[in-house]
């Protein structure tokens, strides 16, 4: 009994070992559970965060008599990585300056985005140069630049198909995500808005290795961390904060985020999206074929579960004691050795 006592105590201990270790890590994954429980309730219970998106030529009732977003268009070409060169991307940037004649554009590339970050987020500039990959460099600056300009960010792959102007009399918008969450291919917002504000002071706190770069990407700057963050921002607003505080989702005139969602090669009321995807690697095709195949890997875990349970029952399992009133004793016959007990006077 005392050898299997010790072996449970170890295995104990090296389990909360592992959950100390893996703290954060945990801490970020149930941050996901939460949003795709709770996205699409929120909707529900929020119709609000539903801007119904109309075209230019029927525009919308004003929300404001002033508009919040300036008219500033930016986009990202961050080299490392990347093997496309800038100009396949010209009609699409092309595209959103011609049907947005008199806005700003603004093109960061690795010279002046790191000065940028130097000079106005020094506190963030740490993470921004020790992110392994050039995609976790490009979305904290898209948040940085917003929070500090206002205007619009847009992904390279991305044509405009219409102008953008109507958007600006909201604070701050985004298309939704499949299967949960907001989408950081597109957003507009205006300077200092507080969820840019609260998603940046989240960086530090959730810069952490994974070990997969498209999950790292997605948990520690990309979709998947910018989603956490809305989600943890929208319950933090009370019933009485002003449009200014407040963040929208597109969706059509029925309600129906999908139509705007920039998922994969898509074209929406708005965008032609190219879905490039550039960073994506081997894991990203691991996690998608997990994704269609999720009952096999669900039977897998079960069976290496199984597996791990029955090795540990074998080892804990107590084996029968001889009795102190007997003691061991080897009697030969013939050729062989036979142990047996022989009682104690």
């Amino acid at each position: 009994m005392a050898r299997q006592r010790q072996i449970l105590a170890l295995c104990v201990s090296a389990l909360l070992g592992i959950l100390l270790l893996l703290r954060h890590h945990l801490r970020d994954l149930s941050e996901v559970a939460r949003t795709y429980a709770t996205f699409y309730p929120h909707l529900a219970h929020h119709p609000e965060t539903l801007h119904r998106y109309r075209p230019a030529n029927n525009p919308p009732t004003p929300r404001h008599e002033i508009e919040l977003a300036p008219a500033i268009i930016h986009q990202i070409f961050l080299t490392e990585g990347r093997d496309a060169p800038l100009a396949k991307y010209e009609a699409g940037i092309t595209s959103c300056q011609a049907v947005n004649p008199d806005w700003t554009h603004y093109l960061w590339t690795d010279g002046n985005a790191t000065t940028f970050v130097a000079a106005h987020y020094p506190e963030i500039l740490p993470h921004y140069e020790g992110y392994k990959q050039s995609i976790q460099r490009a979305n904290i600056l898209r948040y940085a630049l917003l929070d500090h300009f206002g205007g619009v960010y847009l992904d390279l792959d991305i044509t405009c198909l219409q102008p953008l102007d109507d958007l600006r009399l909201l604070s701050f918008v985004t298309p939704g995500a499949y299967p949960a969450g907001v989408n950081n291919a597109f957003i507009l917002s205006r300077p200092h808005h507080g969820f840019l504000q609260h998603l940046l002071d989240g960086v530090e706190s959730r810069d952490l290795l994974w070990g997969m770069p498209y999950i790292e990407n997605m948990l520690s700057t990309g979709c998947m961390f910018f989603s956490n963050r809305w989600m943890s921002y929208v319950r933090s607003l009370s019933a009485h904060s002003g449009d200014e505080e407040r963040v929208f989702i597109l969706a059509d005139q029925t309600g129906d985020i999908e139509p705007h969602m920039l998922r994969g090669k898509v074209t929406t009321p708005l965008f032609t999206h190219g879905g490039a995807s550039s960073w994506h690697g081997w894991d990203a095709a691991a996690i998608v074929m997990i994704g269609k195949h999720y009952y096999y890997f669900a039977a897998f875990l079960g069976c290496v579960f199984s597996l791990a349970v029955l090795s540990i029952r074998r080892c804990t399992k107590s084996r029968p004691v001889v009795s102190r009133r007997w003691r061991r004793s080897m009697d030969k016959t013939g050729d062989s050795e036979a142990l047996v007990g022989v009682k104690e006077r």
